[in-house]
């Protein structure tokens, strides 16, 4: 609808109009649909905005059959109603239409790479890092969505001090397995893990360990660790339904792209030497970060070194579109990347950061407290076998990434109405209902029923939430914000199921009622509801099921 107004629009004005506005209002009382293209245009031409918008006006007045009512408000505002007739008649589009047509497809022809979660290999996958889990796969479903060949990627950072401290772990364990007294102090990583990674380096190992120089000992052990954790983490992807296109190691780039970025760097002169160590210091303001240090003085590349070699590597591999899914305890390490990839010559703005906030689990009104270290973390596997993949990945998802999100284990397991990711389900199985019950009834559905039927408020005001789902998408996409699915199935389901309320007071609101032509509308109204909030769930990996229970 949105486009239609736009088309008459651009008849009514000719010419290039600067970018501007249309949305759905807000209140009632300003229409349907507004958009703000008066004081926009009257900016360019020197005009008063609202006189604008009465001249806008008076050219619209011509499409009497399109809309109802045509109106200026506030500062130059214009506020659209449109003909009852014309929403109406709009289901037949969304009915025979797949919704991907009706989105704009701006990345047709263009690479996008999406590297998400992207955890250390020292211990599972949790629920604080894996938040970033169903917001990197969502974000590249919706970038393929609006026409882009993406590539999910998990970046694995198998070098460092991190590596060293894990074997130390699992030898600390390995010795206590043969009753043998470590010696040493406590390590960092340890917990129920930890043990269970001794287990399987006392099957593999037997008793090679216990006299083998403790240096020689971390040195197997800590990479033995980080094979047997990647397998947890891949099936621990697979569990919640993220499946990666490649996994990228940080050995891999220290072995093959670090020397060349750094002499790369060196080429720019864009570094300098600094109590022996070699710093990105394009300007002099980043020889007082710590973090810009590329080169240690021991010869050891940093982290630094390694992520931007491998960001370099990306724009090598001909990405047109970049998204980090990062936590948000890497926001300092964004500006040092941006400053890198563009000394390099590449350019920053093909690069874009989403982060996210911490998760914290709620049992029982309690905060439930969580730590790799002191290993007692809540694993992805556990809160899955819990509450169940399409809960954790709805509560996961119905956040802004940015925003701080407590994850209620209680509610997620509800079967009520309090339940977000339940709500939106149980919405969809009881249209699936109704069907079964339109069928058990011979009630048989028509390409072309009698769509004046719906004339009702709370069926235009569906119609029109219909028409909302490809704009959303699109806007979820280009803003890099999948929590806005969630909150568009709610506000959808919410809708029909107070629609469907009113059917306990008043029949004009049954569905299968006593007129046919009425019923088979209504079913046909039904049917695209039922598709939409199906095709809203599977964007974000989520089930739509047919039949569903109640508390």
């Amino acid at each position: 609808m949105k486009k239609k107004v736009r088309k008459y629009l651009q008849e009514a004005l000719g010419g290039d109009l600067p970018e501007y506005q249309i949305e759905r209002s807000k209140l009632k009382v300003h229409g349907e649909l507004t958009t703000n293209l008066a004081m926009i245009l009257a900016k360019e031409r020197k005009q008063n905005p609202r006189q604008l918008a009465q001249e806008i006006v008076s050219h619209l007045s011509r499409h009497a059959d399109f809309f109802e009512k045509i109106e200026v408000a506030g500062a130059g505002f214009i506020n659209f109603t449109l003909k009852k007739s014309v929403w109406q008649e709009s289901l037949k589009e969304l009915a025979t239409v797949d919704w991907r047509s009706l989105v704009t497809r701006s990345g047709e022809g263009k690479k996008a790479l999406v590297e998400f979660i992207s955890g250390n290999p020292t211990g599972p996958l949790h629920v604080g890092n894996a938040r970033g889990g169903p917001l990197g796969d969502v974000i590249a479903s919706l970038l393929q969505a609006i026409g882009y060949e993406v590539t999910r990627e998990y970046y694995i950072n198998d070098i460092g001090g991190q590596i060293d401290h894990l074997g130390a772990g699992i030898l600390y364990e390995y010795l206590k397995l043969f009753g043998i007294d470590p010696g040493s102090e406590p390590p960092q990583y340890k917990g129920a893990y930890v043990h269970d990674l001794a287990e399987k380096a006392k099957e593999k190992f037997a008793r090679r360990f216990i006299d083998t120089p403790r240096e020689e000992a971390i040195s197997v052990l800590g990479p033995y660790g980080v094979e047997l954790v990647l397998e947890w983490i891949r099936s621990s992807c697979e569990k919640i339904g993220i499946r990666f296109d490649s996994w990228v190691h940080e050995k891999g780039i220290l072995a093959s792209e670090t020397n060349k970025t750094l002499q790369s760097l060196e080429a720019k002169k864009v570094v300098q030497e600094k109590e022996g160590a070699l710093w990105f210091a394009p300007k002099d303001e980043f020889l007082e970060d710590r973090e810009a240090v590329l080169r240690r003085s021991d010869g050891r590349p940093t982290y630094f070194a390694n992520d931007l070699a491998y960001h370099a590597l990306k724009y090598r591999r001909g990405f047109d579109f970049m998204v980090n899914v990062w936590g948000a305890n890497h926001h300092g390490h964004l500006p040092r990347m941006n400053a890198g990839v563009s000394a390099l010559g590449f350019d920053p703005e093909k690069l874009h950061v989403v982060f996210y906030q911490t998760v914290r689990l709620k049992r029982g009104g309690e905060i439930v407290a969580m730590s790799k270290r002191e290993g007692n973390l809540i694993t992805v596997e556990e809160v899955v076998d819990e509450v169940g993949k399409d809960a954790l990945r709805f509560f996961l998802l119905m956040r802004a990434a940015e925003s701080h999100l407590d994850f209620d284990l209680d509610l997620a397991k509800r079967h009520t109405q309090e339940n977000p990711v339940y709500y939106v389900q149980y919405a969809h199985a009881r249209l699936a209902s109704i069907f079964r019950k339109a069928e058990n009834q011979g009630i048989s559905m028509t390409a072309d029923p009698h769509l004046t039927r719906l004339d009702l408020p709370e069926e235009i005001e569906l119609i029109r939430l219909l028409h909302e789902f490809p704009e959303e998408v699109e806007r979820a996409a280009n803003s890099l914000e999948p929590h806005r699915i969630p909150f568009y199935l709610l506000e959808l389901a919410k809708a029909f199921q107070s629609y469907y309320a009113r059917a306990k007071e008043d029949k004009r609101y049954w569905i299968l009622g006593t007129d046919i032509d009425t019923t088979r509308a209504k079913l046909y109204l039904g049917a695209i509801l039922k598709k939409t909030l199906a095709q809203g769930l599977e964007l974000i990996g989520v089930s739509a099921p047919e039949v569903m229970d109640s508390e």
